[in-house]
């Protein structure tokens, strides 16, 4: 179950377990620039989503977004790049309606609490017409579920009803 505090998002699923290998090739395709790795990781999520009584009803899908500095220094968001596969995959309208405002630290050696704190105000939604949608969040790993949770609260204010997440790893 994802987060263990307050949450926002509704319901979610993970493809895989973060444990070795598949850490390792999460890792090539987030800083290695193994974005072929996208269509793997897209196809996979895309399936789980149309076979997933939940969230087959999602009505878009959101992918995570990263900062402006950082999605510059990476060359892509590989969130999007997952969205734009699972996308073509299973018809539904990707709408990257969320929007990074501040430069956060890395989470990856955050403790939970720290994660939580860390994340808060640094997204904001660009589009304020999200009433009674359903939002599926997409991302590539999800730890302690800080960040799916706080994009949740914003889609929420925005107006969304529900917001689901789909992520290609999960850490056990």
């Amino acid at each position: 179950m994802y987060c263990r505090f307050d949450r926002s998002i509704d319901y979610g699923r993970a493809w895989l377990c973060f444990v070795p290998p598949v850490n390792k090739l999460i890792h090539h395709f987030k800083y290695r620039k193994k974005t072929h790795l996208a269509t793997l990781f897209g196809r996979a999520l895309a399936s789980i989503i149309m076979s997933d009584p939940v969230l087959h009803t999602a009505d878009i899908l959101v992918p995570v977004p990263l900062f402006w500095f950082k999605r510059l220094y990476r060359g892509y968001n590989q969130s999007i790049l997952l969205a734009n596969v699972i996308s073509t995959n299973t018809g539904l309208a990707q709408e990257n309606v969320l929007k990074r405002i501040r430069h956060t630290r890395t989470q990856t050696r955050l403790s939970e609490q720290a994660r939580r704190e860390n994340i808060v105000g640094a997204f904001s939604s660009t589009n304020q017409s999200l009433h009674n949608k359903t939002v599926l969040l997409i991302d590539d790993v999800l730890t302690t579920g800080a960040t799916v949770n706080e994009c949740a609260r914003i889609l929420k204010q925005a107006g969304a009803s529900k917001v689901y997440s789909c992520v290609a790893a999960i850490t056990p």
